[in-house]
C-alpha cells in the first residue's frame, strides 16, 4: 500500500517518536506501532481502517486498540 502525503514535518515528528520511517513502514506492509508485518488492503476490516493504514501506519489490531473496536458511542 502507499503511505498519504503529508508535510514532511510530519513524517520527522513520526521517525522521532517510533524511529520508523512512516512511508517505507508502510510500503513494505508493516505496523508503525507494534512491527507486525504483512499488512496489505485484504488485513483491514473495512475502507476506513486501510485510509487509516495509509494514514497513520497502524495495523488492523492496533487501530483497535486505540480507536476502540466493537465499543458503543
Amino acid at each position: 500500500m502507499k503511505a498519504t502525503d503529508k508535510h514532511f514535518e510530519l513524517d520527522v515528528l513520526a521517525s522521532i517518536f517510533t524511529g520508523k520511517d512512516r512511508r517505507a513502514t508502510i510500503a513494505a506492509g508493516e505496523c508503525m506501532t507494534c512491527d507486525s508485518q504483512g499488512n496489505n488492503a485484504q488485513s483491514f476490516t473495512d475502507d476506513l481502517s486501510r485510509k487509516e493504514y495509509q494514514i497513520s501506519g497502524m495495523c488492523q489490531k492496533c487501530q483497535d486498540d486505540i480507536f476502540g473496536a466493537g465499543e458503543e458511542d
